[in-house]
C-alpha cells in the first residue's frame, strides 16, 4: 500500500501504543483499573463490531492533518469493510476497503478501479482468532507492577445505570520514567520516517496518488518530550468499551531550531456488538487490478 497510508498508520499506531502503555497504567485505581481491564477483555470476545474512529494532529495550534473512518469487523470468515478519509494541507484523499473471502480489496475515492490482493492464509487465521486470546498473564503482571502510585491520578465515575467513565490526565512529571525515556526515541523515529523522501512511482503503478501527507507535520530532532497524556473510556452496563479517547501533547525542536508543540487526539466509538455485518462488493463488471505484493509496486491490470 502507498506510504502515506503507512505514515497515517504509524501516527495512529504510535499514539495507540502510548494510549495502551500509559493509559492502561494510568487507570490504576483499584476499581478503575480492574474495571477497564475487565471491559477490555470482554470487548475482545465479541464476534462482530462497528468502530467509528477519528484522529487529528495539531502543530502549534494549527491542524496539520486529520482522519476519520468507519470500520465493520466480523469473526465469521474474518470479514471486514470500511472507509476512511485523510485531510492535510487543504487536500483530501479517501479509501474504501473490503476483506471478503481470501481477498483484500481497496478502492481509492478517486477513480473506479478496485485493487485486489489475495489475503495470506496465516494472516486470515490471525485475524479470525486474535480475539479468542486473552491478555497474557505475564503482560498483566508486568503492567500491574509498573502501575505504582499512578492510581492517585485516576477518576472513576459510576453512573446510575451501571455504566462507568474511567479517566486520567498526567503531565510529564507524573509519567513513568520508562515512558519518558522511550517516547522521544519513538517520536523522533516516527517523524523521521514521515519526512523521508518517497521513491517516485507513476500514477498508473500507484493507485493512491502522490504523497500529500509529506511535510504535513514537522520532523522533531531535539529536546523531544512527552508533555501530557489524557485518557478516558466509557464502559457500558454490559461491560463493553463504548468509547475510548486519548490526547497526547509532545514538544520538541526541528532541525532549524524552531520549537513545536504537537497534540495528537484519537477517539473511537464502538457499537453493533455481535450484530455487525461487514459490507461486501461484487467485482463482476468492475475495473479490477490485481495487487501482486504489498512490498512491490507491481500491478497487473485486467477488466472484470
Amino acid at each position: 500500500m502507498n506510504k502515506k497510508w503507512l505514515v497515517l498508520g504509524s501516527v495512529i499506531g504510535i499514539s495507540s501504543l502510548m494510549m495502551v502503555t500509559t493509559g492502561i497504567s494510568a487507570m490504576a485505581g483499584t476499581s478503575g483499573y480492574d474495571a477497564y481491564k475487565s471491559a477490555l477483555k470482554n470487548t475482545k470476545t465479541v464476534q462482530s463490531v462497528t468502530v467509528q474512529a477519528a484522529g487529528s494532529l495539531r502543530d502549534n495550534g494549527n491542524v496539520a492533518l486529520s482522519a476519520n473512518g468507519t470500520f465493520k469487523m466480523s469473526r465469521e470468515g474474518g470479514s471486514a469493510s470500511g472507509s476512511g478519509e485523510v485531510s492535510a494541507g487543504g487536500a483530501k484523499q479517501s479509501l474504501q476497503f473490503y476483506k471478503q473471502g481470501d481477498q483484500a480489496i481497496f478502492k481509492p475515492g478517486s477513480g473506479d478501479v478496485y485493487y485486489v490482493k489475495e489475503a495470506a492464509a496465516e494472516a486470515h487465521k490471525r485475524f479470525k482468532g486474535s480475539a479468542d486470546k486473552e491478555m497474557p498473564q505475564q503482560v498483566e503482571t508486568v503492567v500491574d507492577a509498573l502501575v505504582g502510585n499512578l492510581k492517585d491520578y485516576v477518576a472513576v465515575d459510576v453512573k446510575g445505570d451501571g455504566s462507568k467513565r474511567v479517566s486520567a490526565e498526567l503531565d510529564g512529571a507524573q509519567l513513568p520514567a520508562v515512558v519518558q525515556a522511550i517516547a522521544p526515541i519513538v517520536i523522533k523515529q516516527g517523524s523521521k520516517e514521515h519526512g523521508a523522501p518517497e521513491k517516485k512511482t507513476d500514477n498508473a503503478a500507484n493507485p493512491f496518488g502522490h504523497d500529500f501527507l509529506k511535510g504535513a507535520a514537522p520532523e522533531l530532532t531535539d529536546a523531544i518530550r512527552l508533555e501530557k497524556v489524557a485518557v478516558n473510556a466509557t464502559i457500558s452496563p454490559s461491560n463493553y468499551i463504548q468509547h475510548q479517547e486519548a490526547e497526547l501533547t509532545v514538544s520538541g525542536k526541528d532541525a532549524g531550531g524552531k520549537t513545536h508543540q504537537m497534540v495528537v487526539h484519537l477517539q473511537a466509538d464502538l457499537s453493533g456488538y455481535d450484530s455487525t455485518a461487514p459490507d461486501t462488493v461484487d467485482l463482476n463488471g468492475k475495473n479490477v487490478q490485481k495487487m501482486e505484493s504489498e512490498h512491490r509496486n507491481k500491478w497487473q491490470g485486467k477488466n472484470g
